[in-house]
């Protein structure tokens, strides 16, 4: 009888960086794999966390959110990354996870900031400048931003 064959793994990022676009800064962050069966590591802090979820094939990023009030991602991305004196291409690759994103630098700073004099001056009151922001449903965004 023959037995089906099986399946290789799905292949895991060995290398995950973190850029901060603001701060243009790369970071080598510790990284703890969770995979879809196992509970949540319980010594690992939330309000630091960013999770990635990977698709079956491993070969892309299904979706990610940082559970960080400091750190918001804005693109994430698994790439090849060759390794030196390798001979050949395919057997030396290995994937690396780069995550963007923004880092706040202050959060007990206001959020919301009056408008500069220059344009309260242009705008002629500040009730245009609460449309604006309805329009675009910032108000909603900013407080949800704060909920966290």
């Amino acid at each position: 009888m023959q037995q089906p064959p099986q399946s290789l793994p799905t292949p895991i990022p060995q290398f995950v960086v973190l850029h901060d676009q603001l701060q243009q800064s790369w970071k080598h962050p510790i990284v703890h794999y969770v995979f879809e069966e196992e509970p949540f590591p319980m010594g690992v802090p939330k309000d630091h966390c960013v999770v990635v979820d990977i698709t079956e094939d491993g070969d892309a990023v299904a979706d990610v959110h940082s559970y960080s009030h400091r750190f918001q991602v804005t693109g994430c991305k698994i790439s090849s990354t060759p390794q030196l004196g390798a001979p050949s291409r395919e057997s030396a690759a290995s994937l690396m996870l780069t995550i963007e994103g923004l880092t706040a630098s202050n959060v007990t700073e206001p959020i919301i900031k009056s408008p500069p004099q220059s344009m309260q001056h242009r705008s002629g009151n500040a009730d245009e400048m609460d449309q604006v922001s309805n329009i675009y449903g910032l108000d909603e965004l900013l407080y949800d931003f704060k909920r966290r």
